[in-house]
């Protein structure tokens, strides 16, 4: 009986930290989408690429795509260039997006639409 209870409390535990990890992570989405989407993409590259170092997730990599050409675009050598999708990380970014879900786009991830 003894060995029951402990196993149990050792289960409990470790669905808690599993259900709070996945609870952090979609924080850092959210976090990362939120500055997107006002316009502070240092801060969306910074939680997204986050995110995405532990989940690979389209919409994500999309999201961190755009902010990373911004960021290159605002502040780069190559400012004020509307032309930076050479970019080495914005490229991949929008690459392994595309080959997770070829459907990814803006419309799945707007301000009403973010994950659920």
């Amino acid at each position: 009986m003894k060995k029951t209870g402990t196993f149990l409390l050792a289960l409990l535990i470790t669905a808690f930290f599993l259900v709070s990890s996945l609870y952090a992570q979609d924080e850092l989405f959210e976090k990362g989408r939120r500055a997107y989407l006002r316009g502070d993409f240092k801060s969306a590259v910074k939680y997204l690429s986050e995110y995405v170092a532990r989940t690979p997730d389209p919409e994500a990599l999309y999201l961190l795509g755009y902010a990373s050409y911004e960021v290159k675009r605002k502040t780069g050598p190559a400012k004020g260039r509307r032309d930076f999708w050479g970019d080495t990380a914005t490229r991949r970014y929008f690459k392994e997006a595309y080959l997770i879900d070829p459907n990814v786009s803006a419309r799945t991830i707007g301000p009403e639409k973010g994950k659920k």
